[in-house]
């Protein structure tokens, strides 16, 4: 089935951290290396959201692009990082899929090291050969959906996204930007507006934030989300959330009652635990209603 089916259908639940909970049971260094040297360990904490209740499960892969593994002397390994990602995630969500309860893999295509808009040492044309790599490997290990998250500079996110229709004009992507401090605007410094006019939002099939304190920093930027844009809303909260898992799906829950998002799951610091709470209230609203401009 596909996203779009499936978003008119329910809330549909994401799953949360990886990296944060991967390190939690004792990863260190280049996390996108356990696809390879411990696919077990990564498998695992898929199954474990899968059994939570995750409609979405995401790639270990966020740090997969060539400038991060860079860091670790593994730049040349982005492709086959992002494909062994992929493919673990792809036989376990297999392994759960039912027609009833499809479930689906999210290609996680992280910011890179690199803001274009700051950058003196790296070009529009470089980022795209390094977001291709990522991208064409996600995609030949089977990914449902690309997911552009993290997003901190609309620039980086352009060139994302169109070297992402190069590669394939018709999977879903979902975008996914981090907020500023400052009300009402991404990290970049940008309005939330302005944010989305500087990006190709037609090829978006999905928008949203993560990488915040909790869902209530969120909720005034989803309404002037939600007012500006006609794609169905993403709300993957929350960076090391302040908050246990019962308050924190209480918190998220008040946007879902609001009817104003498609999408929920969990950023950094969040565990299974937090994506079986969120279950719960997914179950009892109904998804935002997109009323195309």
């Amino acid at each position: 089935m596909k996203l779009e089916q499936l978003l008119a259908r329910k809330i549909l639940l994401m799953d949360g951290a990886m990296g944060t909970a991967l390190i939690a049971r004792g990863a260190k260094g280049a996390l996108e290396m356990l696809n390879v040297e411990s696919a077990a360990q990564v498998e695992a904490l898929h199954e474990e959201y899968l059994q939570a209740g995750a409609d979405i499960i995401t790639t270990n892969t966020i740090c997969a692009d060539a400038l991060s593994l860079a860091e670790y002397g593994l730049q040349s390994r982005s492709y086959e990082l992002a494909r062994a990602g992929a493919e673990l995630a792809r036989r376990v969500a297999d392994k759960y899929s039912t027609t009833e309860h499809p479930r689906l893999v999210a290609g996680s295509v992280g910011p890179t090291t690199r803001n274009l808009t700051l950058a003196n040492d790296t070009t529009a044309e470089q980022m795209a050969a390094v977001y291709a790599d990522v991208i064409r490997g996600l995609k030949d290990g089977g990914v449902d959906i690309i997911l552009i998250e993290s997003v901190m500079d609309a620039a980086n996110a352009k060139v994302a996204i169109e070297e992402c229709r190069k590669i394939d004009a018709d999977i879903p992507i979902i975008l996914s930007a981090v907020l500023s401090r400052i009300a009402g605007r991404v990290a970049s410094g940008a309005t939330i507006a302005k944010f989305l006019e500087d990006l190709p939002m037609e090829q978006v099939a999905v928008v949203g934030f993560n990488c915040t304190n909790g869902p209530k920093p969120m909720t005034d930027a989803i309404k002037t989300l939600s007012a500006a844009c006609d794609k169905p809303l993403a709300y993957p909260a929350a960076g090391q959330p302040v908050v246990a898992a019962n308050h924190f799906a209480k918190e998220m829950e008040q946007m879902c009652r609001a009817g104003l998002l498609n999408i929920v799951g969990g950023c950094c610091g969040t565990t299974p635990d937090y994506i079986a709470q969120l279950a719960k209230v997914t179950q009892r609203w109904r998804p935002r209603k997109v009323v195309k401009k």
